[in-house]
C-alpha cells in the first residue's frame, strides 16, 4: 500500500501595509533618536543634502566646478544614441546643475551667517533684563565706560538708520496740529482753575486797574458809544426826521442820512451787546461782536469824508430846524397862558361847591374816628377780664406732689431729646477744632495777617505715621 502524502499548510505570509512617510504608523517600529544627535530634527532628505555639502567642502567647490566644466567640453567616447535618450541626459544634466548651484548658495549663506550682523541685538535674552545701575563682578571702571560708549555709538547708528527710512509722508502736519490741540487744551484748563477774583471786595481802583489789564479798549468804546448816542439825538435824527416830512427831497443826501442812521444804530446796539458780555464778565475776546465792531468803525472813518463835505449845508438845516422848534414852543406858551387864565376862572366859581364837599368829607372822618375809640376801648375790657380768669383758674401743687418730685433725679433739660443733644455735641466738637485745624482760606485777597492772634504754646503739627 502506498502511504498518502502528508499535507503540510504553510502559514500565510502577513500582508505588509504600505504607509506614507507623513503617517506616524510608518515609524512605529523604529528606535527613537536621542534629542542631542541630529537625527532627532532632520529626516533622510536632510541627511542627504549634509553629506553632499560635506563632499564639497572637503573637496572644494571651484575645483568641482573647474573640472565639471571640463568633462563637459571634452567627451571621450560619443555615441550616437536616440534622441529620447539625449533628452532625458540633458533633463538629468540640468537637475544636477540646478542641486549644485541650490548647494553653493546654501554654503554662501553659511559663511554669510557667521559674519556679524549690524541688525543683531544678541540672542540671550538675559542682555535685556539688566541695569545700567548694577556693577558686573570682575569689570573695571574702564571697561564699563567703553561699553556705555560702545551702546550710544549704536543708538546713533540705529537713530541714523531710523532717519533715511523716514519718507514724506511721516512729516505729516496732523501730529503736530493734535500736538497742539492738547497744549491748548492743557491751558483751557489751567485758565479754568485760576481764582476769580471778588469784585465786591474791591475797591474803585483796583477795579479800574482790573478793567484796564483786561480789556482796555473797554473805556474807549464807552465814550465813542456815548459821543455817536448825541450825535445821532442831535443831528442825525432831526435831518431824518425832516427827510421823511419831505423837507429834504429825496436823493442821494437823503439815503446818505438815512444810512449814516442805520450804521450809528447798529454800532451802538453792538457796544451795548458788547457791555453785557462784560457785565456778566463772559470772555469777549475771540467774539464776532469785536470784528463786527471793527467794520462797523471803518465804515463810519469812510463816511468821514462825507460829512466834512456836507457839513456846511446840514448846519443850514439844522438851525432852521431850531428857530421852527423856538417860534413853535412860544405858540404854545401862549396857548398854556391864556388857557391857565380860563381855568382860574372856573377854579373860583367852583370854590363854592368845593367848601361844601370838603365840611362833608370832615364831618365823616370824625364819626369814623369816634368808631375807633369806642372799638379801642371795648377791646381793653375784654383783655381785662381774660387775665383775671386766667389768674383765677391756674392753682399749685399740693406738699405731697412737691415731695413725691423731690425724689426723680435732676435731669438737664439737654437731655430729654436726643437729637437736640447730639446736636449740640457735635458743635462744641467743632468749635475745638477751629482751634486745632485752620480752616483752608482761599487766596481771593492777599496776606493780610491772621484773622486771630497767633498763640506761641499752641502746638498744630501732625505726627508722621
Amino acid at each position: 500500500m502506498v502511504r498518502a502524502k502528508r499535507i503540510v499548510k504553510k502559514p500565510r505570509a502577513k500582508k505588509q501595509r504600505e504607509y506614507d512617510s507623513d503617517d506616524p504608523e510608518a515609524y512605529r517600529n523604529e528606535a527613537i533618536p536621542d534629542k542631542k544627535s541630529s537625527k532627532y530634527v532632520e529626516d533622510k532628505i536632510d541627511e542627504f543634502h549634509n553629506e553632499k555639502i560635506s563632499k564639497l567642502l572637503a573637496q572644494g567647490i571651484q575645483e568641482d566646478s573647474d573640472q565639471e566644466d571640463e568633462d563637459k567640453a571634452e567627451e571621450i567616447m560619443p555615441l550616437a544614441l536616440s534622441d529620447s535618450d539625449d533628452d532625458e541626459e540633458v533633463q538629468q544634466e540640468d537637475n544636477e546643475e540646478e542641486e549644485e548651484t541650490d548647494m553653493e548658495s546654501d554654503l554662501e549663506g553659511k559663511r554669510d551667517d557667521d559674519l556679524p550682523n549690524d541688525m543683531a541685538w544678541g540672542t540671550k535674552k538675559k542682555i535685556f533684563y539688566d541695569s545700567d545701575y548694577i556693577v558686573k563682578k570682575g569689570k573695571s571702571i574702564e571697561d564699563i565706560d567703553a561699553e556705555d560708549k560702545e551702546e550710544e555709538e549704536e543708538a546713533k547708528k540705529i537713530q541714523t538708520r531710523l532717519a533715511a527710512n523716514l519718507s514724506e509722508e511721516d512729516y505729516d502736519l496732523n501730529l503736530l496740529e493734535e500736538f497742539a490741540a492738547e497744549a491748548e487744551a492743557e491751558e483751557e484748563d489751567e485758565k479754568e482753575e485760576r481764582i476769580v477774583k471778588d469784585l465786591k471786595t474791591m475797591s474803585q481802583k483796583e477795579k479800574l486797574k482790573l478793567l484796564k489789564k483786561e480789556s482796555p479798549e473797554l473805556l474807549e468804546l464807552i465814550q465813542d458809544f456815548k459821543a455817536k448816542l448825541t450825535e445821532l439825538r442831535d443831528e442825525v435824527q432831526p435831518l431824518v426826521e425832516m427827510v421823511k416830512n419831505g423837507r429834504i427831497p429825496p436823493g442821494k443826501g437823503a439815503k446818505y442820512l438815512i444810512t449814516k442812521q442805520q450804521l450809528y444804530l447798529n454800532y451802538c446796539t453792538n457796544i451795548s451787546f458788547y457791555l453785557v458780555l462784560k457785565a456778566k464778565r463772559i470772555p469777549a475776546h475771540n467774539h464776532p461782536v469785536i470784528e463786527r465792531l471793527l467794520t462797523y468803525r471803518n465804515l463810519i472813518n469812510e463816511l468821514g469824508a462825507v460829512d466834512a463835505r456836507l457839513a456846511p449845508q446840514l448846519r443850514q438845516l439844522l438851525s432852521g430846524e431850531q428857530q421852527d422848534r423856538t417860534l413853535k414852543k412860544s405858540a404854545s406858551s401862549k396857548h398854556i397862558k391864556v388857557s391857565e387864565k380860563a381855568r382860574l376862572e372856573e377854579a373860583e366859581e367852583s370854590e363854592s361847591d368845593e367848601e361844601a364837599n370838603l365840611r362833608f368829607y370832615n364831618a365823616m372822618a370824625e364819626r369814623q374816628k369816634l368808631k375807633r375809640k369806642k372799638n379801642e376801648m371795648q377791646n381793653e375790657d375784654s383783655l381785662v377780664e381774660e387775665e383775671k380768669m386766667e389768674g383765677d383758674a391756674k392753682r399749685g401743687i399740693t406738699y405731697q406732689m412737691s415731695k413725691n418730685k423731690g425724689l426723680t433725679p435732676k435731669r438737664k433739660k439737654i437731655d430729654r431729646n436726643p437729637r437736640v443733644k447730639h446736636r449740640e455735641k457735635f458743635r462744641r466738637a467743632q468749635v475745638r477744632r477751629k482751634g486745632q485745624v485752620r480752616e483752608v482760606r482761599r487766596e481771593e485777597t492777599r496776606y493780610s495777617g491772621e484773622w486771630s492772634g497767633i498763640r506761641a504754646g499752641v502746638k498744630r503739627s501732625v505726627k508722621l505715621k
